[in-house]
């Protein structure tokens, strides 16, 4: 079963150190309190969460396998109002666009503090011209952060809890703790009040004067505002109890100021009640999450890596598939062209069977020589010699009349030219002798003179000898 450790840093705590009194509790994933509350020191809270869980007494220790067993699924964080602003904001297009820049002008206002001192976290709501934005100053981010670490574990989540606690439509909401009480209305941010701030507040609300206090989230009319006639009474009577006095003084408030006052005494703690509200919005992407930029948990970065660890394992076993496929058909391709060449040092070598480079590439390394420039090279020499008749000329002429015949299925065994005499002597199979005559006859209707040397038929066909030149 899921152990979530959520732990309330209460009001009017506004410097978080490691003798920090907080508040704490063990939960099951779906919200259910696991035990009692408790109120530990930050700097203590470990120590605090193993024994609460383990059941082992003070004096007992425990090995450090043990320890890594018992520690929490998920450690979240609940920050006071009197520690974090939290405001939701109406947003133009050109704001919504350059959102990383108009947020800190958009709140500065706000603030009591400078605005570069302040770690601001946001949610742009997408259904809505509104943008959720939590600000606490980054010293005191540090010291909550480095307090955990000292203790060997860290918060997932760090969220202001102001962001859970809204108002009914019409009705003011006051949730009473013995120091602060935190204020919320219809279409306007909840704040943390002291008890004074708070009967300023109330005794001039329809005044509008509390607008300098309470945030509205969107544009809104004053006859929308001062209709609030209902106020609501939150209180605790468990953990922390509130004080009779600070009830019944809230409530003469109230009634002084023209108000209709529903009590609605709390069945637990005002931690339990923040945590109830909590899981009931866990589920929702719109909080704000304070665990955000230089401020991320490491575990969640890993998690979200984990996520996509098994589209990155499918990719990488396609990359190799991929790889070894072209790979094997660079091989084929390889030993495929080694086999042409091959083919053409052999038809190369009835031409030239003198080459001695070529023989002997042809048996120790295959492929090393360019036979097409080659074969080019030596023709255009011998056909380019003084004195001799032109001998490509002639080897064009011939081989347009024998391309010109495909059905005679003429097959060339060897050629000589006598540079001299500048004839052209041809060796070549046919299947019969027809073909040998047509050829004949198709060379002198070319222009060229031809003559049969010799013709002899075998039993795979006829192998003739014929003279051309022009």
């Amino acid at each position: 079963m899921k152990n979530i450790l959520l732990i309330r840093i209460p009001p009017p705590i506004s410097r978080i150190e490691p003798d920090t009194r907080v508040q704490w509790g063990a939960f099951a994933g779906n919200g259910q309190l696991l035990g009692d509350v408790h109120i530990s020191e930050l700097r203590e809270v470990k120590k605090d969460w193993i024994q609460f869980v383990v059941q082992q007494p003070d004096n007992k220790e425990l090995d450090e396998t043990a320890l890594e067993d018992e520690m929490p699924d998920q450690v979240v964080i609940l920050l006071p109002g009197t520690l974090v602003m939290h405001r939701q904001l109406p947003i133009n297009s050109g704001q919504r666009k350059h959102l990383s820049t108009a947020l800190p002008f958009m709140i500065e206002e706000s603030l009591a503090d400078d605005i570069e001192s302040m770690h601001l976290a946001s949610y742009l709501h997408r259904k809505r011209d509104q943008v959720s934005v939590s600000a606490v100053p980054h010293e005191q981010m540090q010291s909550l952060l480095a307090c955990l670490d000292e203790q060997g574990f860290s918060a997932q989540q760090v969220m202001a809890e102001l962001q859970f606690v809204n108002a009914q439509p019409q009705e003011l909401n006051l949730l009473l703790e013995n120091d602060t009480v935190i204020l919320s209305a219809p279409d306007q941010s909840s704040v943390c009040l002291d008890y004074e701030a708070l009967k300023f507040v109330l005794s001039h609300w329809g005044e509008k004067a509390s607008d300098t206090i309470l945030q509205t989230d969107a544009d809104s009319t004053t006859e929308e505002s001062t209709a609030l006639v209902n106020a609501r009474m939150k209180f605790a009577d468990g953990l922390v109890p509130l004080a009779t006095d600070k009830q019944e003084q809230v409530k003469q408030w109230l009634d002084e100021s023209g108000w209709l006052v529903e009590e609605d005494p709390l069945t637990g703690s005002a931690f339990e009640y923040l945590a109830e509200l909590y899981f009931s919005s866990m589920r929702s992407a719109e909080l704000v999450d304070l665990r955000h930029g230089p401020y991320q948990c490491p575990k969640r970065a890993s998690r979200k890596l984990r996520r996509w660890k098994p589209f990155a394992l499918v990719a990488s076993v396609w990359l190799l598939l991929e790889l070894g496929l072209k790979v094997g058909e660079g091989v084929l391709l390889h030993q495929q062209a080694q086999d042409y060449w091959q083919n053409n040092a052999a038809l190369y070598l009835e031409v030239f069977p003198q080459d001695q480079q070529v023989l002997e590439a042809k048996t120790q390394s295959v492929g090393s020589i360019n036979l097409k420039s080659r074969m080019e090279s030596r023709l255009k020499s011998v056909g380019q010699k003084a004195g001799g008749e032109p001998f490509l000329p002639l080897l064009q002429q011939v081989s347009a009349v024998s391309s010109a015949l495909p059905d005679l299925k003429l097959k060339p065994v060897s050629m000589d030219f006598n540079e001299a005499s500048g004839k052209l002597v041809l060796e070549l199979k046919a299947d019969n002798l027809e073909g040998v005559d047509k050829l004949l006859a198709a060379v002198k209707s070319s222009g060229l003179s031809a003559r049969l040397d010799s013709a002899n038929q075998e039993k795979t066909g006829v192998n003739a000898r014929m003279t051309i030149g022009r």
